[in-house]
């Protein structure tokens, strides 16, 4: 027979189980999409049905507890404990708020990111064979740490292979389709052009500038035997290398800083509650969107490149830059290998790219007097007036690749960097 102690439990029990049916119910990604600024992301989506089936799976097992409680001794008898129903109460007084609250803004939360490893000589690098969430999107690292599909070393005697290195633009940072990235579009764009199959190689990586591509294309790039080596140059290229131990900065890269280091970590990221945690120091220093204020803070460096060419702390990073280029396109020349520079441009520079190009026209000289074409995409985008071509201060968004990889293939034929019998056809 049950007690008043047992009812009480069972009560608790079913109550619990509704609150979770009933959030289960209201979880509903029409509904959120009423009260969230944007359309969801794919990923997000996926998120929240997720959490979804977690509230409706918590809701039923709450329910069948309370059900099964009068039905089974065993569960009877324990529930009928003295101070179990109020162990209960305080236990699900605390979880249910909590973890609704937790659970519920999952899917609007960035975990910190696994995609990446410390690496002695690089900083940093993608860890191979790996999958996760970065930049809003499921992201895939093959076998040889690179993002897209693996190829082998060995080149096909009648391909023609495309060598990309590059930061997180390269990378296509927030872009989940590998088809959908430049690198990918333009070998797509040019084998038909050229009546042979393109290969492309894409080395980008998140915060890499080229001291890191001039590294990992000596360690690992050459074995890749490039026809063409591509160099994709953002502005940042030339501010974030000064934070860095390895120049006297004190940070040990954006990348790293925000990766998991190990499954407590990677459990704490998590979760909503902890990350807001976790970035209450940051979001004095970046504002309460740790991740868009960190880019508004690094777009700020860029401005002050852009508007304070002369300040002496430039120079230094000048210098890094220029000379880490000036080997890799020499070691291309070496090796009778093809090379390129792209510099991408800054969102903000398209609204005044006069005013704004001094960095790009520097490039663009600098290129030209290492005898490599470049490709300065700041007045062809500038000239779309398409603000849909980025997702946030730098990175391409899926339109923004699909536009860039047009003015590239048209700028590799136009220059003759394809086979001369390309060459012959155009």
């Amino acid at each position: 027979m049950a007690t008043g102690g047992s009812n009480v439990a069972r009560a608790l029990l079913a109550a619990a189980g509704l609150v979770y049916v009933v959030a289960a119910l209201l979880y509903d990604p029409h509904l959120l999409a009423l009260v969230t600024p944007g359309e969801l992301a794919p990923l997000t989506l996926e998120k929240v049905r997720g959490v979804r089936a977690v509230f409706g799976a918590a809701g039923a097992a709450l329910l069948g507890l309370a059900w099964l409680a009068p039905r089974t001794r065993v569960l009877a008898s324990w529930l009928a404990r003295e101070r179990v129903a109020v162990w209960l109460l305080a236990v699900l007084g605390l979880a249910l708020p909590l973890s609704l609250l937790d659970c519920g803004l999952r899917p609007f939360v960035e975990p910190k990111t696994t995609v990446y490893v410390a690496d002695e000589a690089l900083g940093w690098k993608l860890k191979p064979g790996h999958e996760d969430e970065y930049g809003g999107v499921r992201v895939a690292i093959n076998a040889k740490g690179l993002r897209g599909p693996e190829l082998a070393f060995e080149k096909p005697p009648e391909s023609f292979r495309i060598l990309w290195l590059g930061d997180s633009v390269t990378f296509g940072y927030g872009v989940e389709a590998v088809d959908a990235l430049f690198p990918y579009r333009v070998a797509a764009l040019l084998a038909p052009r050229i009546g042979r199959a393109v290969e492309s190689v894409d080395a980008g990586v998140g915060g890499y500038s080229p001291w890191q591509e001039r590294t990992w294309l000596e360690s690992d790039g050459w074995r890749y035997a490039p026809d063409l080596v591509v160099v994709g140059f953002v502005l940042n290229d030339l501010t974030e290398p000064l934070s860095l131990v390895r120049y006297g900065g004190r940070g040990e890269g954006w990348q790293l800083a925000r990766s998991a280091r190990g499954v407590l970590d990677r459990w704490l990221s998590a979760s909503a509650l902890a990350t807001a945690m976790r970035d209450g120091v940051a979001a004095v220093r970046f504002g309460r969107d740790v991740q868009h204020g960190a880019a508004i803070a690094e777009a700020g460096d860029v401005l002050r490149l852009v508007t304070q060419p002369r300040a002496p702390l430039w120079r230094k990073s000048w210098h890094i830059a220029e000379t880490n280029l000036a080997q890799i396109f020499a070691a291309a020349r070496e090796r009778g290998v093809g090379a390129a520079l792209i510099v991408f441009p800054y969102a903000f520079q398209l609204d005044a790219p006069q005013r704004t190009a001094g960095p790009q026209r520097r490039l663009v000289a600098f290129a030209q007097a290492q005898g490599v074409p470049v490709l300065d995409l700041l007045p062809l985008l500038a000239a779309r007036r398409d603000a849909s071509l980025f997702l946030d201060g730098s990175h391409l968004s899926e339109r923004g690749h699909e536009v860039v990889s047009d003015l590239v293939a048209a700028f590799l034929l136009e220059h003759a960097l394809l086979p001369a019998s390309a060459a012959r056809d155009q």
